[in-house]
Formats: C-alpha cells, sequence, structure tokens
C-alpha cells in the first residue's frame, strides 16, 4: 500500500518534503497557465492569491462547477518560474519533467510537485470552492484560486534538488 501523508498549505516546511513522496494537499492554489503567467508577471502585482502554491492548469468549467482540472505540462512554464518564485511562491503544481533549467531555478526556492495527468475529473472532484481572481476575458487561463482537498500529487522535485525523473549517476 502507499502510504499518502495529508498536508495543509502554505507549507511551513517544504525543504522536509522528498522526491517520491505521495501527499494529499489542502488548501489554497492559484490556478494559472501561459496566458495568464505574461500577464501577472508583467503587471505591478506582487504575489499570487492562495497559499503560495501554483496549479498549471486551465479547468473546464460549467457555470459554477469545475468539470475537469488537469494538469498542464511544466516545462512549457519554465520560463516562468523565476518571476513566479520572487513572488513568495515555494510549491508549484503541474505534469512532466521540469527543464534542466526549470529544475536549476526552483533549486532550494521551493518544491515542484506532480498531479496526475489524465485525472482531471478526478481533480476536479477535489476542487471544494473556486473563483476568478482577475483576467477573466483569457476564459479557461484567468487567474483562478481553487480550494482543495486531499488533492493528490507527488513530490517530483524537492528543495534539495532531488528528483524521480533524473537518473542518478
Amino acid at each position: 500500500m502507499i502510504s499518502q501523508r495529508r498536508i495543509f498549505l502554505p507549507l511551513k516546511s517544504p525543504e522536509k518534503l522528498r522526491a517520491g513522496d505521495f501527499l494529499l494537499l489542502n488548501g489554497s492554489l492559484a490556478v494559472a497557465r501561459d496566458s495568464t503567467l505574461r500577464k501577472f508577471l508583467s503587471s505591478s502585482r506582487k504575489s499570487f492569491p492562495g497559499d503560495w502554491a501554483v496549479f498549471y492548469c486551465g479547468p473546464i468549467l460549467r457555470g459554477s462547477v469545475v468539470l475537469a482540472a488537469g494538469p498542464t505540462t511544466s516545462s512549457r512554464m519554465d520560463w516562468a518560474l523565476d518571476g513566479i518564485l520572487s513572488r513568495g511562491v515555494s510549491v508549484i503544481i503541474g505534469k512532466g519533467a521540469l527543464s534542466e533549467d526549470g529544475s536549476a531555478a526552483l533549486m532550494k526556492r521551493g518544491v515542484y510537485l506532480e498531479a496526475p495527468g489524465g485525472a482531471g475529473a478526478l481533480l476536479a472532484s477535489r476542487v471544494t470552492a473556486h473563483r476568478t481572481i482577475a483576467y477573466a476575458q483569457l476564459g479557461a487561463q484567468a487567474l483562478r484560486l481553487f480550494e482543495v482537498r486531499d488533492f493528490p500529487v507527488i513530490v517530483s522535485q524537492d528543495y534539495k534538488g532531488r528528483n524521480i525523473w533524473r537518473k542518478k549517476s
């Protein structure tokens, strides 16, 4: 049986997580993708909403219901990591491996968690509330805030740079 730990955001000690840990997140996630990040990082905003966590996702919504909340490929957003981290974020959530540059940018500044790809409906079922914060004109890429309960993730890269995607030498 795989053990999972229930974690509450904001993370008090991200350095205690280890690559390969399975977690159930509880708290607030800022939800953003490419267009959102471009607008946000070029704005005067000093911090992201939520508990210092950004989930790369373009959710599918019907009215007030989140139908799917599948993660976006994280390496596509590596260009934004320095800007995100400089605004107080310590948790990045997406899917797939980070690039080497992305991995280096994150080291000793935060952790990278992966949500299961292909499980958008399951992840949506873990969203207990949501609201649009900014950029509503971007539709699925608007900046949103999700409240989540027992949102499943794996620590893909920990605070020390240990990474489940990189082979050990």
